[in-house]
């Protein structure tokens, strides 16, 4: 998969969860490009993982190494992470997630403002410290500011306000 080719395919799985979420288009790609190397991590090829969602009871996963931030400091380690049908299913279940954890109200509540959003989310998502700043870079290096400006995109409220 070209890199244009993953941001064809992230956008429409976005655009589409988006349409039921309400969440920000832009940054769930944004956030999928930077989790996934733009569709290159074995984990996105093998397991159509594109968030590094960790795998769970009931769900088919597969082991992988993985790198946490403990204390500030990186820490190598390996972890079971979901293993997905299709992009649109991981896109979902992740969206899912955003809509129904306790841990992301903040998020849900930032729904409308993609930045802010991307930082409420990014506090529980994952351990790195700089993990938001690096969703916006993604975001505003590669334009998908533009998906969370349509009409379509503000007339959406988010699920579970």
């Amino acid at each position: 998969m070209t890199k244009d080719d993953f941001i064809a395919a992230a956008t429409a799985a976005a655009q589409a969860s988006s349409s039921t979420s309400g969440f920000p288009a832009g940054i769930t790609v944004a956030q999928a490009a930077l989790e996934s190397a733009f569709g290159a991590s074995e984990l996105s090829r093998v397991a159509n993982n594109y968030f590094g969602i960790k795998g769970r009871t009931g769900h088919a996963d597969v082991e992988f190494p993985t790198i946490e931030y403990l204390e500030g400091a990186p820490v190598r380690s390996s972890a079971r992470f979901a293993k997905y049908d299709s992009m649109l299913d991981c896109f979902r279940d992740r969206d899912r997630m955003l809509a129904t954890l306790a841990a992301y109200s903040d998020a849900r509540a930032a729904a409308r403002d993609p930045e802010m959003f991307a930082r409420a989310l990014a506090r529980h998502w994952a351990t790195d410290p700089g993990y938001a700043e690096k969703i916006l870079s993604v975001y505003r290096e590669h334009g998908f500011a533009a998906l969370d400006q349509s009409p379509v995109a503000n007339s959406q409220s988010p699920a579970g306000s």
